[in-house]
Order: structure tokens, then C-alpha cells, then sequence
């Protein structure tokens, strides 16, 4: 995967590894949406960071087990995103 933003650290990449697409979006328009969806990675890794549970996303995420701890979403983050019409 090719970094579309200057710098990507490499927990964005491991995370953007797991985004699912649907059919079609990458040949219609797919550069602006994985360009959106590298941000809202970042924003997110940046804001999980300040609470210490960037390493239980990671862990929930890789390992694709119910059994992990719970990673709450801080509202700013989920808020601004929904208003702009991305989630």
C-alpha cells in the first residue's frame, strides 16, 4: 500500500491493512476515499493514543476476538466525522 499522505506511521498502515472495501470503489474514485480513510486513521491513532487503548484496537482488530477489552471512541472524533457525511 502506498502512502498517499507525506508521512504514514506504520500503526496507520497495519490498521488501514484491515480496511474492507466494497466492489467497484476502487476504480470509482477509490484515491479520495483511501486518502479520507488514511486521515480518519491517523486522527483516530492520534486520539487513542492520548488514552492508552491504540494496543487493544490493535490486538481486537488483528486477532478478530470478541474477548478483547472495549475501545471507546472518543464523540469529537465520530461526531465531526458523521456531520461531513463519512460514517
Amino acid at each position: 500500500m502506498s502512502s498517499i499522505l507525506p508521512f504514514t506511521p506504520p500503526v496507520v498502515k497495519r490498521l488501514l491493512g484491515w480496511k474492507k472495501t466494497s466492489t467497484g470503489r476502487e476504480q470509482n474514485g477509490g484515491g479520495q476515499e483511501d486518502k479520507w480513510c488514511e486521515k480518519a486513521v491517523k486522527s483516530l491513532v492520534k486520539k487513542l493514543k492520548k488514552t492508552g487503548q491504540l494496543d487493544e484496537l490493535e490486538k481486537a482488530i488483528s486477532t478478530q476476538n470478541s474477548n478483547t477489552k472495549c475501545v471507546t471512541i472518543p464523540r469529537n472524533v465520530l461526531w465531526r466525522k458523521k456531520r461531513r457525511g463519512k460514517c
